[in-house]
C-alpha cells in the first residue's frame, strides 16, 4: 500500500527533500561551496547508479542520491536567493553616502506614517563614485507636514546614514519583525520626514503593476463612493483583492477568534469563484476542441491576472498555480494525481521564492487543501443527505472540519488559540461572504450605472454590517474560543503524527499505527507536563523594553503581578505585540495588573527588595537588591539609594539614561538600560 502510494507521487518525494533543504538553510548557516560539492556528487551518483542497480529489488537504492541531491538543491536555492549572500548588496558598500531607491509598491497608510518597500538601485560613496547595487529597504514616511506622497515607481535619493538594519526583538517571545522582514527579502529600514525626502524626476514603474495599482485605486474609489463606511469598505476590499489594512482591529480580531479569518484572505475559495465565473461565461466555447482549448487558455490568463491584482500573496499563488497545473493536464489529456499536482505547485513556488516556506499563510493554505483533499471525502461519505440543502450544509461542515484538523497544530503554534465555534461560524459566514464577493464584482462592473450601483452599494454595505455583527456575536458567546495555548514546534509535529496515524488506523486497522498515535500523544503529554513543572517553579523579575513606557512583571509560579503605565494598559495592540506572547509562554494562570502611580514603590519577593522610582525626592534606602528607574534622577537622589543592581526603564529619555549609566559605571554598580540593551530578566 505504502509502496504503491509513493510510487504514484514522485513529486511529493522531491518536494519533501527540497523543502527540508530549504528549512535547513533557514536555521543553519551552511557553507554554499560545501553544499554545491555535495549536490554535484549526488547528481553524478543519481545518474550513474541506475546502471549499477538494475535489479528491480535494488532500484530504490538509486533513488537515495536523488533525494539527497534535491535536499542540497533546496539549501542552494535558499542561499542564492538571500540578498545578503551577494556582494552587490548595498550594505556592503564602504563609506556609502547616498542611496538611489525606487518605490516598489503602493504606499500603505498606517496610523502615523506611510509604509512602502523600495529597491536600492545605486549608491554613492564619500569619493562620489556611483556604484550599482541590489537589495531592498523599508521606508516609513511621517504624515506630519507631508506635502507629497511618493508614488509607485518614483525614484528618491536617501541619505545613507538614515538607513538602519532592522533591529531584533527586544522582549522575550516578542514578534520577530526582523526575521519576518528577512523572509520577505528586507533587512534594512528608515524613518523619514518631509525634509529628508529628495525627489528625482525619474519613475521606474513596471507597466503591469502600474496598471494593477490603477485598477485597485479604481476599485477603492468605487467602494468608497457606493459603500461609504470605512469598516465595511475594508471587508469588501479584503474579499475582493486581499487588501485588509483598512479593517479595524476589533473586526479583524473577531474573525480570527471565530475561525473565519480565512475568508478575508484571498485564497483558493476566491480563485475557485473566479474559475467558475469564467467557466460559466465562456460556456459557448465547449462545442469544439479548438474552442475548448482557447477557453482553458483564457481562464488561465484570467486567473493569473486576478492573482496579480491581489498582489500575488502566497495563498492565492498556491491556488492559481494548482489550477494552472490542473488545466494544463486537461489540455494534455492526462489524468493527474491531486497530491502530485499540489506538490508540483508547491515546488514551483519554492523554486521561485524559497522563503515562502516560512510564510504562515503558505503553510496554512497547503495544509488546509491537504486536509480537504484527504480527510473531507472520507467524512462526506459517512452520511448521505436526503436533499440538496442538507447536502450543502453537510459538505461545508465536512470541509470546515477537515481543514481545521489539518491546520490546527500550525494555528495553535503561531496564534496560540483555537476557535471552538469554527464549524457553526463557517456555516454562517462562508455563504454570506461568498454572496458579498459576488455582489462586489457586480458592483464594480456596473459602477458607471449610478442608480443600480447605489442600490447595490446599500445592499452590500448592510450585508457586510450584518456579517460583522454576526461574527462579533459569535465571538461574544461563552467559550467561543480558547487563547493562550502554548506549544513548541516539536509538540506541533507530535500532534500531526498522532492525527495522521490515527486516521490511517481507522482506514486500514493496522494496530502499529494506533500504537504510534498513542506514543505520540504520550510524548506530547510528557512535554506539556515538563512545561507545567517549569512554570510552577518559576520565580523571576522582568523589565520589558518598550519605548516611552513602563512594564514591570514579578512572576511567582503560575501567578504574576504586572505593573504598567495606564496608557500601555489601554493600548491593546501595543500590549499584544510586546507582552502577550511572553505571558502565554510562561503559562500564567492569573496576572494581577496594576497601574503604575507617581509614588516610589517597594516590592518584596522571594527575599529580594525591588524599588521602583517615583516623581518625588526619595527617602534614604539601603539594602536594595534591584532599583528600577523610570524617570530622571539627579545625583543627590542617586546617592540616597544603595542598590546592588540598577535597571533603567523604557520611559527614560536617552540622554538622561546615558548620564545615569555613566554615574553607576563609575560606582561599579551593574546597570542595564532596557531600551538600549533589551528586556531584563532576573531570577528570584
Amino acid at each position: 500500500m505504502q509502496h504503491s502510494f509513493w510510487h504514484k507521487v514522485p513529486i511529493v518525494r522531491i518536494l519533501l527533500a527540497f523543502a527540508t533543504g530549504v528549512g535547513t538553510a533557514m536555521f543553519y548557516d551552511i557553507n554554499h561551496w560545501l553544499a554545491l560539492s555535495y549536490f554535484g556528487v549526488f547528481l553524478l551518483a543519481f545518474i550513474g547508479l541506475p546502471s549499477i542497480f538494475k535489479a528491480f529489488q535494488q532500484r530504490w537504492l538509486s533513488g537515495i542520491p536523488g533525494i539527497l541531491m534535491f535536499y542540497f538543491a533546496g539549501i542552494l536555492t535558499h542561499t542564492y536567493q538571500n540578498n545578503l549572500f551577494h556582494d552587490s548588496h548595498f550594505s556592503y558598500v564602504p563609506n556609502a553616502k547616498t542611496f538611489l531607491v525606487s518605490i516598489d509598491e503602493e504606499p500603505i497608510k498606517k496610523s502615523h506614517s506611510y509604509k512602502m518597500r523600495a529597491k536600492v538601485l545605486q549608491c554613492t560613496n564619500t569619493s562620489n563614485q556611483l556604484i550599482t547595487t541590489t537589495g531592498n529597504v523599508l521606508l516609513y514616511i511621517s504624515k506630519n507636514q507631508l506635502q507629497r506622497l511618493p508614488n509607485y515607481g518614483d525614484v528618491l535619493l536617501l541619505n545613507a546614514n538614515d538607513v538602519r538594519e532592522v533591529p531584533p526583538p527586544k522582549n522575550p517571545f516578542e514578534f520577530d519583525y526582523k526575521r519576518y522582514l528577512a523572509f520577505n527579502h528586507i533587512h534594512h529600514q528608515t524613518y523619514l520626514k518631509q525634509g529628508q525626502l529628495v525627489y528625482t524626476q525619474i519613475n521606474h514603474a513596471n507597466p503591469v503593476y502600474k496598471m494593477v495599482y490603477a485598477i485597485q485605486r479604481y476599485f477603492r474609489e468605487a467602494l468608497h463612493t457606493y459603500i461609504k463606511t470605512p469598516s465595511e469598505i475594508g471587508v469588501a476590499q479584503a474579499l475582493l483583492y486581499g487588501f485588509d489594512d483598512e479593517i479595524d482591529e476589533e473586526t479583524m480580531s473577531a474573525y480570527a477568534n471565530t475561525g473565519t479569518l480565512h475568508v478575508l484572505a484571498v485564497s483558493g475559495m476566491h480563485v475557485g469563484i473566479v474559475f467558475l465565473i469564467f467557466s460559466k461565461l465562456l460556456w459557448f466555447m465547449d462545442k469544439s476542441k479548438k474552442m475548448l482549448l482557447a477557453k482553458r487558455l483564457i481562464i488561465v490568463v484570467c486567473l493569473w491576472a486576478y492573482s496579480v491584482l491581489c498582489g500575488l500573496s502566497p495563498s492565492i499563488l498556491r491556488a492559481t498555480v494548482m489550477f494552472t497545473f490542473i488545466i494544463t493536464s486537461q489540455i494534455l489529456n492526462r489524468r493527474s494525481n491531486i497530491y502530485n499536482t499540489l506538490a508540483a505547485s508547491c515546488l514551483a513556488l519554492l523554486v521561485v521564492d524559497a522563503n515562502m516556506l516560512a510564510n504562515v499563510g503558505f503553510q496554512l493554505s497547503y495544509m488546509a487543501v491537504l486536509g480537504i483533499v484527504f480527510i473531507q471525502p472520507m467524512m462526506y461519505n459517512l452520511y448521505v443527505a436526503p436533499n440538496w440543502f442538507v447536502d450543502q450544509v453537510w459538505k461545508i461542515s465536512t470541509v470546515s472540519v477537515a481543514a481545521q484538523i489539518a491546520t490546527s497544530p500550525i494555528g495553535i503554534l503561531y496564534f496560540h488559540q483555537f476557535p471552538n465555534c469554527f464549524l457553526f461560524s463557517n456555516l454562517l459566514i462562508i455563504p454570506l461572504t461568498t454572496a458579498i464577493l459576488y455582489g462586489c464584482i457586480v458592483l464594480l462592473v456596473m459602477a458607471k450605472v449610478t442608480w443600480l450601483a447605489t442600490w447595490l452599494g446599500i445592499a452590500i454595505k448592510h450585508t457586510i454590517l450584518f456579517t460583522n455583527k454576526l461574527v462579533m456575536m459569535v465571538e461574544d458567546t461563552p467559550y467561543a474560543y480558547v487563547n493562550g495555548i502554548q506549544i513548541s514546534i516539536l509538540q506541533s509535529i507530535l500532534l500531526y503524527v498522532m492525527s495522521l496515524c490515527l486516521i490511517f488506523y481507522l482506514m486500514y486497522q493496522y494496530k502499529k499505527l494506533l500504537q504510534i498515535s498513542l506514543l505520540a500523544l504520550l510524548c506530547f503529554l510528557v512535554l506539556k507536563g515538563v512545561d507545567e513543572f517549569v512554570h510552577h517553579h518559576q520565580k523571576k523579575l522582568i523589565i520589558y523594553s518598550i519605548n516611552q513606557s513602563n512594564a514591570i512583571q514579578v512572576v511567582q509560579g503560575n501567578t504574576s503581578k504586572l505593573i504598567l503605565d495606564n496608557a500601555l494598559r489601554n493600548d491593546k495592540q501595543k500590549f499584544r505585540f510586546h507582552l502577550q506572547q511572553h505571558i502565554w509562554q510562561m503559562g500564567l494562570q492569573y496576572t494581577d495588573t496594576v497601574d503604575l502611580n507617581k509614588n516610589w514603590q517597594l516590592i518584596a519577593s522571594s527575599g529580594k527588595r525591588i524599588l521602583i522610582s517615583g516623581d518625588d525626592f526619595p527617602q534614604s534606602s539601603k539594602n536594595i537588591d534591584v532599583l528600577i528607574i523610570r524617570n530622571m534622577l539627579h545625583h543627590n537622589a542617586l546617592k540616597q539609594i544603595e542598590a546592588k543592581q540598577v535597571l533603567i526603564s523604557g520611559s527614560v529619555k536617552k540622554h538622561h539614561a546615558r548620564k545615569m549609566k555613566d554615574y553607576y559605571k563609575q560606582q561599579n554598580i551593574p546597570v542595564h538600560d532596557v531600551l538600549y540593551s533589551g528586556a531584563f530578566q532576573l531570577s528570584l
